[in-house]
């Protein structure tokens, strides 16, 4: 009776170890490469991170003169999160979220001198105009 318990357990134990090896097509590697382009002149152009050959985490692209064009948030690909556009003299144009590469929620818009023009709800129906202010074009599909 006790070699019947014991190769019992010994059975129960080998077949719950992990000791099969691992379908290839499983394993997911992390392939991380750091982008940093530069204009002609030298001066910064974008800088970010690529996961697997996709934008993920913070993006920031430059104006030819230095300033910050805009930032923004990428999830494997795709625009997610806080995102800020800005004037080439340095001031905010736009800011508002993305999700799954859509703008979302509230965007803030300002006029080049720095003042508040608007803020436009996306949870709401647009009009033609704030559409266009937003860059949100009909698809053809």
């Amino acid at each position: 009776m006790r070699i019947i318990t014991f190769l019992s357990l010994t059975l129960v134990l080998f077949s719950c170890s992990n000791s099969a090896p691992e379908d290839k097509d499983q394993v997911t590697e992390r392939n991380v490469e750091q982008v940093l382009e530069h204009y002609s002149n030298g001066i910064k152009k974008l800088e970010g991170e690529k996961v697997n050959g996709e934008r993920h985490g913070m993006w920031k692209y430059y104006y030819a003169n230095g300033f910050l064009w805009s930032e923004g948030k990428f999830w494997y690909g795709e625009r997610k999160g806080y995102s800020v556009i800005y004037y080439n003299t340095g001031k905010k144009q736009m800011e508002g979220d993305y999700v799954k590469d859509l703008k979302v929620g509230k965007w803030k818009l300002w006029n080049p001198d720095g003042s508040l023009n608007k803020i436009i709800d996306l949870d709401k129906m647009l009009s033609a105009e704030d559409s266009l202010k937003l860059e949100l074009l009909p698809t053809n599909n």
